[in-house]
């Protein structure tokens, strides 16, 4: 048997540890609290009987349920009979419950009628090796705070505003040292023809190249930088786009309305960005030789309309959204502006359909 002195000490040194487990439990569990507050999330922690020790006011909420009626019951008494036998079967299969699961689960509401939730069973150890569940629960309903909109929306307006100063750089910088050697090269062409024209013939297939990237180089430079756009405004900007992207394979109309043109610069540029984007997408993906661009505007909202006759999008619109850097771009520029985004297959060609509300 220990002397008196050694058990206290050996005592007071279990006391300890159990209150250092017991402490870090309760920041891991603040620190849950605090990941999850204000978000999507509902979640329930459940020990090793079933019984809820902890959930979250989003849990309330969805469920309309308060804190009293809720800690110290079993899972099962707040689920439908047929989904309660379900999670019984999940949990006393436990060993591989340690692997995530997902199911549907339809909970008991405050009025008694059933909610249907998509649940993650987690099952896991506490410090003091005994098993837990964590069952978390996506709110579809959820609607965010309006700050974190605003705040969403001014990040947007960060990022566009990044971009288009970029643009402006590398546009300014294609014009003023590019295009200069480019009609350098050119003049100097021109003078050796001059002095010898013997080797006109040899050099003209040279010039049409030169001449060639040239004109490449002025269309990126005003793409990058549409002064026709801050000289002239919306309508006669994107006629110019239009004209200058047309060929005799790839035919584009437009159809602008007028009543845009005393509206925010910022928002015309959005608005001359989203049907650049489109016309690329057009030229580029769509092998179309036909299109149409629309313009149409009130009081509240400009509707963007662009329809060609190609071979549509062969992806899914979000598929398409993922991996398509246009169409992530229309998308950022849409959701600054409230506004919304819509692609519809025809029997022959693509419609899409962008709408930007004015502030």
């Amino acid at each position: 048997m220990l002397p008196l002195e050694e058990n206290n000490l050996n005592n007071d040194f279990n006391m300890k540890q159990y209150s250092l487990f017991d402490e870090e439990s309760q920041k891991t569990m603040l620190n849950i609290d605090l990941f999850f507050k204000d978000g999507p999330f509902a979640y329930v922690f459940l020990d090793k009987f079933f019984q809820v020790f902890r959930i979250n006011d989003r849990f309330l909420k969805l469920f309309g349920q308060h804190h009293p009626q809720i800690l110290g019951r079993h899972i099962f008494e707040f689920l439908d009979g047929e989904d309660a036998l379900k999670l019984k079967a999940v949990f006393e299969n436990r060993d591989s419950l340690y692997d995530p699961l997902i199911l549907s689960l339809k909970f008991i509401q405050k009025d008694n009628n059933f909610l249907a939730v998509d649940t993650y069973v987690k099952k896991f150890m506490n410090q003091f090796d005994e098993d837990q569940y964590c069952l978390l629960m996506f709110d579809k309903g959820f609607y965010p705070d309006p700050n974190w909109i605003e705040g969403k929306k001014e990040l947007y307006k960060t990022i566009i505003e990044t971009q288009e100063q970029e643009r402006i750089r590398i546009g300014q910088q294609l014009h003023d040292s590019v295009a200069q050697i480019l009609y350098a090269i050119r003049l100097n062409l021109q003078h050796i023809v001059s002095e010898n024209d013997v080797l006109a013939g040899d050099i003209a297939p040279i010039k049409k190249m030169l001449n060639d990237a040239i004109f490449q180089v002025r269309n990126i430079s005003v793409d990058l930088v549409p002064s026709v756009l801050h000289d002239f405004g919306l309508k006669a900007a994107i006629l110019s786009m239009c004209e200058r992207v047309s060929t005799s394979d790839f035919h584009v109309k437009c159809y602008i309305c007028e009543d845009q043109e005393g509206l925010d610069k910022d928002f015309l540029l959005v608005v001359y960005r989203v049907i650049q984007e489109l016309l690329n997408n057009s030229m580029k993906h769509s092998s179309a030789s036909q299109v149409i661009v629309k313009t149409r505007c009130d009081a509240e909202q400009v509707n963007i309309e662009v329809t060609d006759n190609g071979v549509g999008f062969q992806a899914k619109l979000e598929e398409s959204l993922r991996n398509g850097i246009g169409l992530q771009s229309i998308k950022s520029r849409v959701e600054r502006y409230d506004g919304t985004l819509e692609i519809r297959d025809l029997e022959e060609g693509t419609q899409v359909k962008v709408t930007l509300k004015i502030k």
